[in-house]
């Protein structure tokens, strides 16, 4: 169901059938899990350092903070956007706070993608 296939930055990384491309779910405890091809063959680790940028907000706020501020609101708005044509779950404050993380711990990428992540 869930095979670990790495480790970025220290971070466990799984990949599951069960997850859609281009979704990633951070559980900082355990890692990040993606769609097959994601890590391991490099499909897409921007995703990943999207998914990281989540890793960096648990580690400035903790896990209560984080589940309560980060991850709750965040699953939240990932089940909106399932469900709402309209909703764009990349535009939510704790995914561009995520963003923003990330692409400044990994020195502002020149080939970040501020459409699929943005950063304001």
């Amino acid at each position: 169901m869930f095979k670990k296939v790495g480790v970025f930055e220290g971070v466990n990384i799984y990949e599951s059938s069960l997850f859609k491309k281009g979704h990633g779910l951070t559980i900082p405890q355990i890692g990040i899990i993606t769609c097959p091809g994601v890590f391991s063959k490099g499909l897409d680790l921007v995703l990943i350092k999207h998914e990281f940028g989540h890793i960096l907000q648990w580690r400035n706020l903790g896990s209560i903070k984080f589940y309560f501020e980060i991850g709750f609101p965040s699953l939240i708005s990932a089940i909106i956007a399932s469900l709402k044509k309209d909703y764009i779950h990349q535009n939510h404050s704790v995914e561009i706070n995520a963003n923003q993380r990330s692409y400044h711990y990994f020195q502002q990428p020149k080939n970040w993608n501020f459409k699929r992540f943005p950063i304001s």
